[in-house]
């Protein structure tokens, strides 16, 4: 039971709907960015602030890296307190059982610099993206944890899934255009637009999930699970971003943008379906020592397929003053995803340089009923040829302790020239 427990932990803290990272350094700010990101991490915020003349830099490899891994029940806390009992009574059950919805649920998502390049109006960058989600149902948990106490339990996918990809983009924006012909009382408003052709290195899915467990004093036991799960390796896709900003005061700029236009990757080189089986009929203790199970194995290459990326929309707003900055982003995506969920999300930034060559940052990403809460802190030191910074971020705590839910890292170097 601990090792199980402890497999658990590892799974969805360090493997565990989705939001991907975009750019290390939006970790700073809880991902309230689309505002703050100038120079080549503009083409991935918002495009319109890639303005000429303004910022000019580069990104070197591995440098600019982002990771969260995160669930929605477990903490070390927890974890370290079962591990330190010699067995679990009724109360430790009911405690883990407790902390869960209906299932144990974990996601990550990792973005990490390959190279960039930002100048006059214009950029070229690429990085590498990794993404990833695991569900265990709980009835799972409670058949480990009480043994078989119901006289049926039906699994399917929406309460056990799994499903991970991994793509490299390379990204050309463009921005820093006027919108024309706008009336006179309505202030400039800056446009800019950026596209992503997309590699796809690896891809898996959870495509049929369906199982049953029963018992019966007539019949003994009965067990059946099915699962499809689809694979892919090699794909070729592409993705747009259409970006606005604008100020309306000289302290106050606002914006908006529309992701993931025309996104997918169509996966054309290892594309199979593997299908295990698992089952059992009219089993009864006396069986269970012998191979009372039959599992059967199989590989079907299956034809191309494509991986969709659901438009995404996000406002935000961002006012500065001296040494002081604030920020709130919304972001509403239009379908569940591996990159995108249709719950809105509701971040906050902020950051005070009173030494004005160490900036300070925090952030705060408010929860919904498919993303834990979370809160970062950055420090960041900055010259005139660049700059470089470090920050975490810590899920349903507001520090990192035994008590988060999963943790995240964030690091930036940025040379200007």
């Amino acid at each position: 039971m601990k090792k199980f427990m402890l497999l658990s932990v590892i799974l969805l803290l360090v493997v565990s709907s989705l939001s991907a990272i975009r750019t290390g350094k939006s970790i700073f700010y809880s991902n309230s960015y689309m505002l703050r990101a100038k120079g080549v991490e503009a083409a991935y915020w918002n495009p319109a602030n890639l303005v000429a003349g303004e910022f000019y830099d580069l990104w070197l490899p591995g440098v600019n890296t982002g990771f969260w891994a995160s669930n929605n029940s477990l903490d070390l806390d927890t974890y370290n307190y079962v591990m330190s009992e010699d067995k679990l009574d009724e109360a430790d059950k009911q405690l883990i059982l407790g902390k869960l919805d209906n299932s144990l649920r974990g996601a990550m998502s990792g973005n990490v610099s390959i190279l960039g390049y930002g100048f006059s109006n214009m950029s070229i960058s690429s990085s590498f993206n990794i993404l990833g989600k695991v569900a265990i149902s709980k009835d799972y948990l409670n058949l480990l944890l009480n043994g078989n106490t119901e006289s049926e339990y039906i699994f399917d996918k929406t309460t056990t899934d799994v499903a991970a990809l991994s793509f490299v983009d390379v990204t050309f924006g463009m921005g820093g255009f006027n919108v024309p012909y706008l009336p006179e009382n309505i202030p400039p408003i800056r446009f800019g637009f950026s596209a992503s052709a997309l590699a796809g290195v690896g891809g898996i899915n959870t495509e049929e999930y369906n199982g049953i467990i029963r018992r019966s004093v007539d019949s003994g036991l009965y067990l059946s699970q099915d699962i499809t799960l689809r694979t892919a390796v090699g794909g070729a896709g592409f993705k747009g971003m259409i970006g606005f900003a604008s100020n309306p005061l000289p302290d106050l700029e606002v914006g908006l943008t529309l992701d993931n236009i025309f996104g997918f990757i169509k996966w054309n080189m290892v594309t199979e379906d593997q299908k295990f089986s698992f089952k059992a009929d009219s089993v009864y203790v006396a069986d269970i020592g012998d191979d009372f199970y039959t599992q059967t194995n199989s590989t079907e290459d299956i034809g191309s397929f494509s991986t969709e990326f659901p438009p995404e929309l996000r406002l935000g707003a961002l006012w500065t003053h001296k040494i002081y900055s604030l920020s709130t982003d919304y972001v509403q995506g239009f379908k569940n995803s591996l990159v995108t969920n249709n719950v809105g999300r509701l971040s906050f930034g902020a950051q005070a340089a009173p030494i004005s060559w160490l900036p300070l940052s925090f952030g705060l990403s408010l929860g919904n009923s498919q993303n834990p809460w979370r809160a970062s802190y950055g420090i960041s030191f900055r010259s005139e040829t660049g700059e470089i910074g470090l920050a975490v971020q810590s899920f349903e705590t507001l520090i990192p302790t035994y008590k988060s839910k999963g943790i995240s890292f964030g690091s930036f170097l940025r040379i200007n020239y």
